[in-house]
């Protein structure tokens, strides 16, 4: 087909009842689109508005701890189009601390959110309305580079799957540092990361977790990795004696059976390590006297690490005070 040809076709389609009645169409939905924009525009409405913060002119040798809130949150009650003036344009532009004008001992500065933002209120149409601001306060923390070093604890819930128990932990980094005032790191002994949980366990497992915050501090780093292994489980019996401590001089124990069962729960990687030497069963003086009759409980008094479901048999003896004789 030639080009005239398909010209002659086109220019008759667009001359088409049925063309025409389209462009109407669309020309009076057009129109109907702008009046409903210019209603809608000229109804009046809250915005919320995130007018960004920022700390500047920080001394090299000063650490900021606790930084500020990186926004302050305005609600701001206009017509439409001003809204959408104040939420798509740059009129309300960062508002910047100067820490040259906040410098105190305490190294802890809190600003009435009202002080800084009077500069960049100034900038509204007189018809705005500012009906909130959050937060009321702006506040941060700083000191000029005292921090102390101190153990990371974990703070979570670890379990393993069925046949597998949890044997060595490790933590890297084991040390965190905290930046804060004098008085708050002369508190500190431990940093302890956020909750987690890992459950079901079978294999070793390496997790990232953040260290919880302190308010006013600054701790590096803000996140560490802790390394569990999971460890296949089999059961072991051994030996224990029973042992007793602070009986008045010359008085001795003897228990029947003066040797008790111990059986528990260890990973095989630990089979060989957990010895009949590494429990202690000891029983004190006092504790035959509270007794009634001549029957004593066990109960462990120590314990390797990496043991579980321990289990004493017999659960209870027989004992008998002798006098020593000299």
């Amino acid at each position: 087909m030639s080009y005239k040809r398909k010209y002659v076709k086109a220019k008759r389609f667009l001359k088409s009842s049925l063309n025409r009645n389209l462009w109407a169409f669309l020309f009076f939905l057009v129109l109907s689109f702008g009046f409903w924009l210019f209603l809608t525009l000229e109804e009046e409405y809250d915005l919320e508005v995130s007018v960004p913060v920022k700390l500047v002119n920080v001394p090299g040798n000063v650490v900021i701890t606790t930084p500020p809130q990186n926004v302050i949150k305005v609600t701001l009650h206009d017509n439409g189009g001003t809204l959408l003036k104040y939420k798509y344009s740059n009129l309300l532009d960062t508002i910047k601390i100067d820490f040259n004008d906040y410098v105190k001992s305490s190294g802890y500065v809190s600003i009435l959110t009202s002080e800084i933002t009077r500069e960049t209120f100034e900038k509204l149409n007189v018809a705005t309305k500012v009906v909130s601001v959050k937060p009321d306060t702006v506040e941060y923390f700083y000191n000029y580079g005292t921090y102390v070093k101190v153990p990371v604890v974990i703070n979570g819930k670890i379990t393993a799957d069925s046949l597998y128990a949890v044997g060595d932990t490790s933590i890297s980094p084991q040390y965190a540092k905290v930046y804060a005032s004098r008085e708050l790191l002369d508190t500190l002994t431990r940093v302890y990361t956020k909750p987690f949980v890992l459950e079901k366990l079978n294999k070793t497992t390496t997790h990232t977790v953040g260290l919880a915050k302190i308010r006013g501090a600054k701790i590096v780093p803000e996140k560490i990795k802790v390394t569990f292994d999971a460890d296949l489980v089999t059961e072991n019996t051994v030996q224990v004696p029973v042992e007793y401590i602070n009986f008045p001089a010359g008085k001795t124990l003897k228990t029947f059976p003066g040797m008790v069962s111990v059986t528990f729960h260890v990973g095989m990687k630990r089979f060989r390590e957990v010895t009949a030497d590494k429990f202690a069963i000891v029983v004190t003086y006092d504790e035959v006297m509270k007794s009634s009759g001549n029957r004593l409980r066990l109960s462990l008094k120590d314990k390797p690490r990496g043991v579980s479901h321990i289990r004493i048999l017999p659960e209870e003896v027989e004992f008998l005070i002798e006098d020593n004789v000299e």
